[in-house]
Protein backbone atom coordinates (compact mmCIF):
# COMPACT_ATOMS: atom_id res chain seq x y z
CA UNK A 1 0.00 0.00 0.00
CA UNK A 2 1.30 3.75 -0.74
CA UNK A 3 2.45 5.94 1.46
CA UNK A 4 4.10 9.61 1.67
CA UNK A 5 5.97 9.35 4.92
CA UNK A 6 7.21 6.64 7.20
CA UNK A 7 7.73 6.55 11.08
CA UNK A 8 9.32 3.16 12.98
CA UNK A 9 8.36 3.20 16.60
CA UNK A 10 9.36 -0.31 17.30
CA UNK A 11 11.27 -0.58 20.65
CA UNK A 12 9.16 2.64 21.74
CA UNK A 13 6.76 1.63 25.17
CA UNK A 14 4.19 3.60 27.01
CA UNK A 15 3.15 7.03 25.30
CA UNK A 16 5.98 7.47 23.22
CA UNK A 17 4.94 5.60 20.32
CA UNK A 18 1.79 7.81 19.90
CA UNK A 19 3.79 11.40 20.85
CA UNK A 20 5.70 10.49 17.69
CA UNK A 21 2.90 9.49 16.07
CA UNK A 22 1.72 12.67 16.43
CA UNK A 23 4.32 15.21 16.08
CA UNK A 24 4.60 13.54 12.50
CA UNK A 25 1.46 13.77 11.66
CA UNK A 26 2.17 17.44 12.54
CA UNK A 27 4.27 17.74 10.09
CA UNK A 28 2.95 16.35 7.26
CA UNK A 29 0.22 17.88 4.74
CA UNK A 30 -3.68 17.31 4.87
CA UNK A 31 -4.35 13.90 2.79
CA UNK A 32 -1.04 12.46 3.03
CA UNK A 33 -0.35 9.17 4.31
CA UNK A 34 2.19 7.99 7.26
CA UNK A 35 3.23 4.45 7.61
CA UNK A 36 3.76 3.89 11.25
CA UNK A 37 6.05 0.30 12.31
CA UNK A 38 5.15 -1.20 15.61
CA UNK A 39 6.46 -4.18 17.59
CA UNK A 40 4.20 -3.85 20.80
CA UNK A 41 0.82 -5.55 20.89
CA UNK A 42 -0.87 -2.42 22.40
CA UNK A 43 -0.72 -0.26 19.65
CA UNK A 44 -2.99 -2.65 17.99
CA UNK A 45 -5.97 -0.64 20.20
CA UNK A 46 -3.96 2.44 20.75
CA UNK A 47 -3.51 3.09 16.61
CA UNK A 48 -7.16 2.96 16.03
CA UNK A 49 -8.03 4.81 19.34
CA UNK A 50 -5.85 7.58 18.63
CA UNK A 51 -7.49 8.13 15.37
CA UNK A 52 -11.30 7.74 15.84
CA UNK A 53 -9.72 10.65 18.61
CA UNK A 54 -8.06 13.07 16.03
CA UNK A 55 -10.26 12.45 12.96
CA UNK A 56 -7.10 10.78 11.38
CA UNK A 57 -8.45 7.80 9.04
CA UNK A 58 -6.85 4.91 10.13
CA UNK A 59 -7.18 3.23 6.20
CA UNK A 60 -4.93 0.39 6.24
CA UNK A 61 -2.89 -1.99 8.80
CA UNK A 62 -1.49 -5.72 8.84
CA UNK A 63 0.50 -7.88 10.57
CA UNK A 64 3.85 -9.24 9.32
CA UNK A 65 6.69 -11.12 11.06
CA UNK A 66 6.19 -9.84 14.56
CA UNK A 67 5.55 -6.06 13.65
CA UNK A 68 2.57 -3.82 13.13
CA UNK A 69 1.82 -1.49 10.48
CA UNK A 70 -0.91 1.17 10.11
CA UNK A 71 -1.66 3.32 7.29
CA UNK A 72 -3.25 7.11 8.66
CA UNK A 73 -4.13 9.61 6.35
CA UNK A 74 -4.01 13.05 8.41
CA UNK A 75 -7.36 14.92 7.95
CA UNK A 76 -8.22 17.80 6.37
Amino acid sequence: MKFDHALDVCGLCCAEPIIRITKALKGIDSGAVLMVTADKTSMLKDVPAYCKQTAHDLIHQQESQGRFQFWIRKHA
